[in-house]
């Protein structure tokens, strides 16, 4: 005869569900390996806990610095059953992917040196690896590891009296049994100093796909020997989910990843820099962009789709001193959230550069929302590349990009970018289409750009499932109700570079009926309710714009508290601007994806928030990011 279940028990199971019998692992430098993991008994390591997590278990991280590499055998099963991983609340928590290295013998003229037995690297030696993958220019000849004096980088130099001439560098030289390294430290005593070199790729990532819903929160997470990361090679950075879906990274300190911070992107099963390794393929492109195409397929047959992949939560978290890009992803970005992530001090490195270096990098973010990121002293920005359908970028504050503050590249829509603050030189490169900007505030120029030649995917609507290809021989664009400032001294800020391009008429489609020029065709593009200070053109097409004779100016400065905007511009005539209501009806279709602006979730866009989520005008919102005429100080981060 069968038992009967107690009904008390049997409410409690189901109110508390098997959370009630989840566990809490800790981990404490002072642990040991071979104890419970109890509160009293910590582990030593958080890979031990790593190895014993299931889904419903926090691993508590207590105060220390942690040299290891964690690879999660498990994930969550749900966004409520997910495992966490924490530092305890107060407690400075280091996870780096370095080894403190002792014993330096000094040299003449400053110079260094320490004798390594390659037995010390294990299978992964880094200053015997090349950076190396598809899309970079320069830097092939630097290696993964590094140098770090007292938490600083040092810079790898090749000649000796290179070696010699410059403080704060390196140099090393690998046989088969042994790693020599000389530094210069800059007249510092490496004995009497911290010293650490880089010794392994990672260090938080798993080491096969599928590990789903885990949470990082609180940790500072330094100092890997990361491989660079281009959408057409397995992408691994110092911190990823690893093909995956549901992961939150929050709170935490990236920094001092020889390639890429945070890493969204593909794994290796969809193909790694074939490009590079073959170079076949020529045709159209010249660079190998079909190989990406390749990979966007086979992905796609691997199970890129939302159910098994994206959807991540990166927020709060400060990244820097990466050098190719703070954030990165191919495809595993797409239906995430990224916001209030302070980026800064970005692919620094002048020997590195190439085509994926990026505060923010992405292909393929289908249905992404970034939000309300600041990204100061990089390459560039933001760098949405390919496929940025249905991505909302909002809010964002970017500064001090040495080319381009936002880059939207081959990619058909739609793409809705609002209320962001562009202080750069550049403010907008445009080699797209279907793209709207609206109430954004630039000091910078905006530049216009097509890609003929290149054919580029679209998906159905909030699907990774591809529709089709096309060109990208620009146009489609709107720009409505947006602040254009001339801080910059060089000419042409404003909507000039669009003078080329047609407004729309209702010929349009007879035009494209069977002409020779088609694939040349410049979609037309829609303007309305900007306003244009001192020395800035608007569209000669245009309409409905304000031109204001008066200077105007915006300037960012960074405080003990935060970043604040100061703002030399008069609202009131700010005011006078007969501004659009936009919505997704007003905004129309895109010409090529055949797709609506909207929500990521399907439902109806109206813009009704300003900067700091104050409530819109919706009728006639002010133009720019601020809902507001009382400006000066804004704090803006």
């Amino acid at each position: 005869m069968m038992n009967k279940l107690n009904p008390l028990f049997t409410f409690c199971f189901l109110i508390l569900g098997v959370n009630a019998f989840s566990t809490t692992w800790h981990v404490s430098p002072d642990g040991s390996d071979t104890h419970d993991g109890s509160e009293d008994n910590p582990f030593a390591t958080i890979s031990k806990a790593a190895s014993l997590a299931i889904a419903g278990d926090t691993v508590l991280i207590h105060e220390g610095v942690y040299r290891e590499r964690v690879s999660p055998a498990n994930g969550g099963i749900s966004p409520l059953k997910r495992i966490t991983y924490k530092a305890v609340p107060g407690d400075e928590v280091w996870l780096k992917g370095s080894e403190m290295v002792e014993g330096w013998k000094a040299e003449k003229d400053n110079v260094w040196a320490v004798e390594i037995p390659n037995e010390f690297f294990g299978d992964f030696n880094p200053f015997d690896i090349n950076i190396y993958g598809d899309w970079l220019r320069d830097g092939k000849e630097l290696h993964l590891g590094e140098v770090y004096i007292d938490g600083n980088t040092l810079i790898e130099r090749f000649k000796e009296e290179d070696l010699i001439a410059n403080s704060n560098s390196w140099i090393a030289a690998v046989d088969d049994e042994k790693t020599v390294i000389r530094a210069n430290f800059g007249g510092k005593d490496p004995n009497e100093s911290l010293v650490e070199i880089n010794v392994r790729p990672t260090c938080f990532f798993p080491k096969t796909t599928g590990i789903n819903y885990i949470t990082v929160q609180g940790l500072k997470i330094a100092q890997a020997a990361t491989q660079w990361s281009p959408p057409t090679g397995e992408q691994i950075g110092i911190i990823g989910p690893y093909w995956s879906k549901g992961w939150v990274i929050e709170d935490c300190e990236v920094s001092q990843s020889k390639c890429v911070g945070i890493c969204l992107g593909k794994s290796r099963a969809s193909g790694h820099n074939m490009w590079s390794l073959y170079r076949r393929k020529f045709g159209y492109s010249k660079c190998g962009f079909n190989r990406e195409i390749e990979a966007i397929f086979k992905a796609y047959d691997l199970g890129w789709n939302k159910t098994n992949i994206g959807s991540h939560l990166i927020q709060n978290n400060k990244i820097f001193d990466c050098g190719q890009a703070g954030i990165v992803g191919h495809m595993g970005a797409a239906f995430s959230v990224i916001r209030n992530n302070e980026i800064y001090d970005i692919n620094r490195n002048p020997q590195m550069s190439g085509a994926e270096t990026a505060g923010i990098k992405l292909h393929a973010p289908i249905d992404t929302r970034l939000e309300h990121n600041i990204i100061i002293n990089t390459t560039m920005g933001m760098w949405l590349d390919w496929q940025a359908q249905g991505t909302h970028v909002v809010g964002n504050v970017i500064a001090q990009s040495d080319k381009q503050d936002m880059f939207f590249e081959v990619t058909h829509g739609p793409t809705l970018v609002y209320n962001n603050i562009l202080l750069s030189e550049l403010g907008f490169l445009v080699k797209a289409q279907g793209i709207a900007f609206f109430n954004n505030l630039l000091t910078g120029n905006v530049r216009a750009g097509a890609s003929v030649e290149r054919y580029t995917p679209y998906h159905y609507p909030h699907s990774t499932k591809i529709m089709g290809l096309f060109n990208n021989p620009g146009g489609d664009v709107r720009f409505y109700n947006n602040l254009f400032l001339a801080n910059s001294e060089k000419a042409s800020n404003g909507l000039g570079s669009y003078n080329k391009y047609p407004a729309f008429s209702e010929s349009l489609t007879e035009q494209l009926k069977g002409t020779p020029t088609y694939l040349k065709f410049m979609f037309p593009i829609w303007t309305g309710g900007n306003v244009y200070f001192a020395d800035t053109s608007p569209w000669d097409k245009g309409t409905n714009f304000l031109q204001v004779s008066a200077e105007a100016s915006a300037e960012l400065k960074k405080k003990e508290d935060g970043y604040y905007l100061t703002l030399s511009l008069d609202g009131d005539v700010v005011k006078e601007a007969e501004t659009l209501s936009i919505h997704t009806e007003m905004l129309g279709q895109t010409f090529i994806s055949e797709a609506v602006f909207e929500n990521p979730d399907g439902t109806t866009f109206l813009f009704d928030e300003d900067f700091f989520g104050n409530a819109r005008d919706t009728e006639s919102p002010t133009a720019g990011p601020f809902e507001m005429t009382d400006l000066g100080e804004l704090k803006v981060f």
